[in-house]
């Protein structure tokens, strides 16, 4: 039953006009940090005490973010993924956290936080409990707002975790709440994950109606590379679709990225900054910003790479070539420029099962990371981009984002030779 805040609240919405233009935030694909990937709902501070979901977490990797250069990079916002909620609301009905993990509050780490030059994000679901079953929104989307405003939030993730029906009713309400709570806060929802696979079929138009910058589409990232693979083949089936519902303001998430994680290696860890750049999807990272080698970090902080996701024509990309061993991504950038990615995605991954895997995994610990494969076993590739394809006449300048220089002028298309197995030569191409 809708409780008698929510129905004043959407009263509002539909009279009074209070939502009536939509924020005005993440012009651009949003870029920071995420605890759940690899430190999930870890409450047992004893046992874990650099990896619990506590104050100290957010506090140390903030710091980190901001000493290790990805703040500069663009990576502004870390954020508290579930677990962090006290059991019960306080008397007057507000969300808390729990007190011994996070003495001073959510206020706290938010002032920690932006002391250190970065965003807070933080996380509730649309729901009575999380999917971690602690207390969340549904029909306290107004009070709650009201908190994370006067907490300092600046990011915003909503799950769903709950009945199906609310959500049209709960993510509008907690849309219209947001905008109206004094802050500027970017509301990320996580709706058309909880509505299957088939993309063709979701409120995507009433999502950024209602002001949602961002929307996990699908099925949870897990830290490896069959979860990975299985993720960008569905973003290529459906980019054509999706890219409709993207630009400046409002973007499709295939989640976070595992780079910096031993579940991959580097090839596919620049497979992933390719896809997802091109794809001008959010770059979340979620691994441990504390720990990470040289390698996956020039990955995560090459400057070119991110130009791509930030460019501002905020143009989503797309799979131009059938689904296959080898493929090729593009996305036009400002300037007449093109991105694209050569991908020798070799042999599928066959029987994967997302949620099979998921199950398998606990969460109440932090996730346990396979040594990291150096090389994959599978054949190198030579893979060709026809310049028409990408809407080029006649000759191009070719620049490796990867090695970060200009190969050249070339003429009519450009051929990347011995692509290792599940990497991705990744350029820029600039008509002449």
């Amino acid at each position: 039953k809708m409780s008698l805040r929510v129905v004043l609240l959407l009263l509002l919405v539909v009279v009074g006009g209070v939502s009536a233009s939509r924020n005005n935030l993440a012009k651009t694909p949003p870029m920071g940090w995420m605890s759940w990937e690899i430190f999930r709902c870890t409450i047992d501070c004893d046992t874990h005490p650099d990896a619990c979901i506590n104050a100290d977490l957010y506090q140390t990797t903030a710091a980190a973010m901001a000493s290790e250069g990805f703040l500069a990079a663009g990576y502004d916002t870390i954020h508290i993924d579930d677990c962090w909620e006290a059991d019960t609301r306080d008397s007057d009905g507000n969300l808390v956290a729990n007190a011994t993990r996070f003495p001073k509050g959510m206020k706290g780490v938010a002032d920690y936080v932006h002391d250190q030059g970065v965003k807070f994000g933080l996380y509730t679901a649309e729901s009575p409990n999380t999917c971690g079953g602690h207390v969340a929104s549904a029909l306290h989307e107004v009070q709650d707002s009201n908190s994370f405003a006067e907490w300092g939030v600046d990011y915003i993730k909503v799950d769903g975790c709950g009945p199906a029906d609310y959500y049209s009713t709960g993510y509008t309400a907690m849309g219209t709440a947001l905008q109206i709570s004094g802050r500027d806060i970017v509301f990320s929802c996580s709706w058309p994950a909880y509505l299957g696979a088939n993309e063709t079929t979701k409120p995507f138009q009433q999502m950024i109606d209602i002001g949602c910058n961002l929307w996990r589409n699908y099925a949870d990232i897990q830290c490896s590379w069959g979860s990975l693979s299985t993720i960008i083949d569905h973003w290529g089936d459906y980019s054509e679709f999706l890219r409709q519902y993207a630009g400046p303001g409002y973007w499709n998430d295939p989640d976070m990225l595992l780079i910096g994680n031993t579940c991959i290696n580097d090839d596919e860890a620049r497979t992933q900054m390719a896809i997802w750049s091109i794809s001008a999807a959010p770059l979340i990272m979620g691994n441990d910003v504390r720990n990470m080698t040289d390698s996956t970090k020039a990955i995560l902080l090459n400057r070119d790479a991110i130009a791509v996701d930030q460019d501002i024509l905020g143009e989503q990309g797309i799979r131009i070539s059938p689904k296959g061993a080898q493929e090729i991504w593009a996305r036009n950038l400002s300037g007449g420029r093109v991105a694209v990615g050569l991908f020798n995605k070799g042999s599928s991954v066959e029987g994967y099962d997302a949620e099979k895997e998921k199950a398998t995994i606990p969460t109440d610990r932090p996730l346990t990371l396979p040594t990291r494969p150096s090389v994959r076993d599978g054949p190198t590739a030579n893979i060709t981009v026809s310049f028409s394809s990408i809407g080029i006449s006649g000759s191009a300048e070719v620049y490796d984002i990867w090695a970060q220089k200009s190969l050249g002028s070339f003429s009519g298309s450009y051929t990347a030779t011995n692509v290792p197995n599940h990497g991705t030569a990744f350029l820029r191409i600039t008509p002449q």
